[in-house]
């Protein structure tokens, strides 16, 4: 592996014992996704094709979407596989090997989750710090707390640098909402490309939309308490 890239590593073994890899290579310094080249860019990929509704790029400078520029190949790829069929996964990262068997929409999901941050969507963008040390398969319970960490590192980094920070969570919940303002129109998307008959990419974006959505009720109906406990019963003074 290249000292100035991460790279994350699925290697999917079917029931047939035919192999499939994805590999996926970022940055290090900004975890921007190393693009595979493709010139031929089909017409889903335009940024006006069932654009997002809160979308913020500017269609004169940008003419296709960059999340959906970057997923051509693992879209391709999946097109034929079928969503509930199960397959043992080994992920291999820069630290850390994970083993799993599971089924073909979960290792989507997990791949999606680190395409969608790392392509170059503004809103997406922000869930980006998350990608460095990702983990396969979340829970919602790994997706909370890692979210809301995320968050408040951000929030301490903003009041290091003299910005204001949101302690509050209110700016995670309004990042989520938009998070999932893009989801949805991503999964409509990939649903009018008429090419593919088989759901298994929508169902692995539907799982990051579950995930995202239970991430903000927990955090609209105070259902972080588990945590909370936890931190005062050993951080609080004396």
């Amino acid at each position: 592996m290249a000292a100035d890239s991460l790279t994350f590593t699925y290697r999917l073994r079917f029931d047939d014992d035919s192999v499939k890899e994805f590999n996926v290579q970022l940055d290090r310094n900004t975890l921007d996704l190393i693009p595979d080249e493709n010139s031929d860019l089909p017409e889903w990929t335009r940024l006006d094709f069932h654009c997002c509704t809160n979308c913020p790029l500017d269609p004169q400078l940008h003419t296709h979407c960059p999340i959906a520029v970057n997923m051509i190949d693992l879209i391709e790829d999946v097109k034929d596989l079928v969503s509930h069929q199960e397959v043992d996964v080994i992920v291999e990262t820069e630290n850390r090997t994970y083993q799993k068997r599971v089924d073909i929409q979960s290792v989507i999901g997990s791949l999606i989750g680190i395409y969608m941050p790392t392509s170059g969507c503004p809103i997406l963008n922000k869930l980006r710090p998350m990608v460095e040390t990702h983990l396969p398969f979340s829970t919602a319970e790994d997706t909370i707390y890692r979210m809301v960490s995320m968050y408040l590192f951000a929030q301490y980094c903003l009041q290091k640098h003299g910005l204001v920070p949101n302690w509050d969570l209110k700016g995670l919940s309004a990042i989520l909402a938009e998070v999932q303002t893009v989801n949805t129109c991503f999964c409509r998307r990939l649903g009018a490309i008429k090419t593919i008959d088989k759901d298994a990419h929508l169902n692995a974006i539907n799982i990051l939309h579950s995930l995202s959505f239970m991430t903000s009720m927990s955090i609209d109906t105070d259902e972080l308490r588990h945590w909370e406990r936890l931190f005062i019963t050993h951080y609080a003074p004396g």
